[in-house]
């Protein structure tokens, strides 16, 4: 192998490696920066809206993703009284439903089998807490009644009009508190999952540095083999096509200008009308000896 193919394949190996190089940083970045994400929006605003008096936050993580999602599965099934939210995508989950007061710990204990417990939060809704079921339901029963007598009305004013308007309001109102009255011996637990962020350590994110360029340095040979075959192979195919002007004795060949032909063309127009460095042999005839020629043969043929 001569100096200069030496020196082209010694340039191509160091951009091979500082290309792998480069491609290694920039996909440590994206895995940095790119993280899975879910939106717990809706399920956070239908548990802020939904009227418990005993209401239950559970912030849960786990590395084993189908194994958690199994547990909890495990727990609706067996536990729930209410099933209002079951939400599964991918890595993360939402769930909203209800359960015992008694059977909180419980459910929090089980879950640590299964994972990791962020927070937990237990929240009590004071705008039920001073209510009665039994009084509750007697308030009901008034509006009822009272509503009833304004419809045996047959021409009700305008006052017993906006007091009806008034009373549906108001016996919408108690008998949602009569519904959550009678769960209130239950919690409503809103449970999250999500992934469990793992600590890399400097051993491991070099390992895992090393296999990134290990991967894209076998990429970039690989395709760089790949490069300079075809190309010779393309060339070829265009040679022997007819295709003058490419060699393929390398990579990127060399141009014949002219064409193969064309040399040997001018070689012939040159040798045969004397130009170039070939030398043409000229008969010389003289005009006075040719004249002299011709008189002597006159007088020898008299």
């Amino acid at each position: 192998m001569d100096k200069k193919t030496k020196s082209r394949v010694r340039g191509t190996a160091i951009f091979i490696v500082f290309l792998a190089l480069a491609a290694t940083i920039v996909q440590y970045q994206n895995q940095g920066t790119k993280k899975p994400s879910f939106n717990f929006k809706p399920s956070a605003n239908e548990y802020r809206d939904l009227r418990f008096i005993n209401k239950a936050q559970v912030t849960f993580s786990a590395e084993n993703i189908s194994k958690a999602q199994e547990g909890i599965n495990k727990i609706i099934n067996e536990r729930a009284k209410q099933r209002i939210r079951k939400q599964n995508e991918g890595s993360f989950g939402a769930y909203l439903f209800t359960i015992p007061q008694q059977e909180l710990g419980n459910v929090v204990a089980e879950l640590k089998n299964y994972g990791y417990i962020s927070t937990q939060t237990e929240q009590i809704d004071t705008s039920l807490v001073n209510l009665d079921y039994d009084t509750e339901s007697a308030r009901l029963a008034s509006y009822e009644n009272e509503l009833a007598d304004l419809d045996k009305i047959r021409y009700p004013s305008d006052q017993q009009n906006r007091r009806k308007e008034t009373l549906h309001g108001l016996i919408h109102q108690s008998r949602n508190n009569i519904d959550k009255l009678r769960e209130g011996e239950n919690v409503l637990l809103y449970l999250t999952l999500s992934p469990r962020q793992k600590t890399n350590n400097w051993l491991d994110t070099t390992k895992n540095l090393s296999l990134m360029y290990l991967f894209w340095l076998g990429i970039f040979a690989v395709g760089m083999v790949l490069v300079y075959f075809g190309t010779k192979l393309l060339m070829y195919f265009l040679s022997a096509l007819g295709i003058r002007g490419l060699s393929a004795g390398g990579l990127g060949g060399s141009y014949n200008y002219g064409g193969s032909g064309s040399y040997s063309n001018y070689a012939r127009y040159s040798s045969r009308y004397g130009y170039g460095n070939n030398k043409r042999k000229v008969k010389r005839i003289y005009k006075d000896k040719s004249a002299q020629s011709s008189k002597e043969d006159d007088e020898h043929d008299n």
